[in-house]
């Protein structure tokens, strides 16, 4: 009888460390499959999306690059970082034309304090020019920068996409129509309206291209206006209140309730940040 009845008990023993290095084994590698999706935490994943169709020629296209490039060196935008963002920002750089015509030019890059600034402004000065002109495709420019967000090595809960340019979309589908999704995403898309080149392009940005909470607008006057413009904005998008998750009823899908959401939101801020000095430093 002792025998009979010591067996199965055995076998109900093995049976259950089996079952539990089983259970353990699978939460081990499904555990680990999240954290490797998820990836590396930042309070912000920003793509700056840089318009180079053909209405932007060479030195344009240059002043861009150095504005954003200092931007990144900038003593205030490195305390907004440092202040609002303990945990850092993803920043990718997106040159886009034509609906089809896009580039990551600048892979997603950390930064959380001066030297890791310095670091990707370095990489902005001198990244090519890899978009030779073609026509306004903001569509097309919205879906590839939406794309990057699944290639990202990183993971927030606050995704922008930074959407400058100088003119109205003339290639492609209606930008309204991608900025509808992204915002469904959870993705909210600003924008920098260069207006210089084209009447109403401001009002354009603002009806057609901004969206989700707390969508905005700024404006340069021109190319030359542009470094000013990208490092007030940037402190716009970085600084307070960034550490404050968004309320998911914010997220706004119809079209019509984004425009009268972002309108409210088109500004040229004023803030006393001190401006970037360009300049030719590695």
């Amino acid at each position: 009888m002792t025998a009979t009845t010591t067996i199965p008990r055995l076998k109900d023993t093995r049976t259950k460390n089996l079952v539990s290095c089983l259970v353990a084994v699978v939460f081990f590698c499904v555990n680990t499959s999240v954290n490797a999706q998820e990836g590396q935490w930042v309070d912000l994943e920003l793509v700056l999306a840089i318009d180079l169709s053909s209405s932007v020629d060479q030195t344009e296209w240059e002043l861009q690059a150095i504005g954003i490039a200092e931007a990144f060196r900038n003593p205030s935008l490195i305390e907004t970082i440092q202040a609002s963002a303990p945990n850092g920002i993803a920043v990718a750089v997106v040159q886009w034309s034509s609906n089809n015509s896009q580039s990551l030019a600048v892979d997603w890059t950390l930064v959380t304090d001066a030297v890791s600034g310095r670091a990707l402004s370095r990489k902005i000065k001198h990244m090519p020019r890899m978009v030779g002109g073609g026509q306004t495709g903001i569509y097309g420019a919205i879906d590839f920068s939406i794309r990057q967000f699944k290639n990202s090595a990183y993971t927030s809960w606050k995704k922008v996409i930074d959407i400058s340019g100088d003119g109205q979309a003339n290639s492609g589908s209606r930008p309204s129509q991608i900025r509808d999704q992204a915002v469904a995403e959870g993705v909210i898309i600003n924008g920098l309206a260069i207006i210089n080149e084209e009447p109403y392009v401001d009002r354009y940005f603002r009806d057609k291209v901004i969206g989700g909470a707390g969508a905005f607008l700024m404006l340069a006057e021109d190319y030359d206006d542009f470094a000013t413009a990208i490092l007030r904005k940037l402190i716009r998008e970085i600084g307070p209140p960034l550490a404050s998750p968004i309320q998911p009823d914010l997220h706004l899908p119809n079209s019509q309730r984004l425009a009268n959401v972002a309108k409210p939101h088109v500004a040229s801020v004023t803030s006393n940040v001190r401006l970037p000095e360009l300049s030719t430093r590695k």
